[in-house]
């Protein structure tokens, strides 16, 4: 029973260790090619397996982009940082705007860096481009699930925060939600597709800072 166990947990390990290759693989050619060029091939090859075994572990390259973009959406989203209880003061969904917008801006203009995380990064911006073109539906769906999530975690908190009387009354928390929520993705696509355009970016995310702050009463 141990030797079965052990030789279980040996492929699981060998599972998991292919999968993440061929994410590797993935994103570092989507970074260099876009996604629409590499193939699976190109991918597998990248990774060291043949496309048989890598189509063992992701069906094609819709499968493989669907598996980075949802991991891709709950951990760059940064949610967490948007919990927040309904009774807590409008001053604690206050700090976790705040919070979330200094979370998400060091992390979108960081992309174009020289590193695993530049190119990662860069690798599922291509993904997201490709979905708001309308390349996949399944990859639209996700991001356009993943997006209204989000439109509606910040619309809680800014109502929370007219509620409590710290921002202006006239205040619209749905469109200030979407206008925040695709202020910040369409600033990461704007670094996404010009390298040289980081300061100019950096720039801008200050002024989303600045359009919050202009809230306050």
């Amino acid at each position: 029973m141990a030797r079965a166990a052990a030789a279980s947990r040996t492929q699981e390990e060998r599972t998991e260790e292919a999968r993440a290759r061929l994410r590797s693989a993935a994103l570092e050619l989507f970074a260099s090619e876009g996604y629409t060029a590499p193939s699976m091939a190109a991918i597998s090859l990248r990774a060291g397996y043949s496309r048989t075994l890598a189509q063992y572990h992701f069906a094609d390259k819709a499968a493989l982009a669907m598996d980075l973009i949802r991991d891709r959406l709950r951990r760059d989203n940064q949610v967490e940082l948007l919990d927040c209880p309904d009774e807590a003061p409008a001053e604690a969904a206050w700090a976790a705007l705040i919070a979330h917008l200094d979370a998400v801006t060091d992390h979108y203009t960081t992309l174009h860096g020289l590193n695993d995380h530049g190119t990662r990064v860069r690798g599922e911006m291509a993904i997201h481009a490709a979905a708001l073109m309308g390349s996949d539906p399944a990859i639209s769906a996700a991001v356009d699930s993943s997006t209204r999530d989000l439109i509606a975690r910040i619309e809680r908190l800014l109502a929370r925060c007219k509620a409590g009387g710290l921002i202006r009354p006239e205040t619209d928390p749905h469109a200030m939600a979407v206008l925040h929520v695709h202020s910040i993705w369409g600033l990461a696509l704007a670094l996404f597709a010009n390298p040289k355009g980081t300061r100019a970016i950096k720039t801008a995310f200050s002024q989303i800072r600045l359009l919050l702050e202009a809230l306050r009463t």
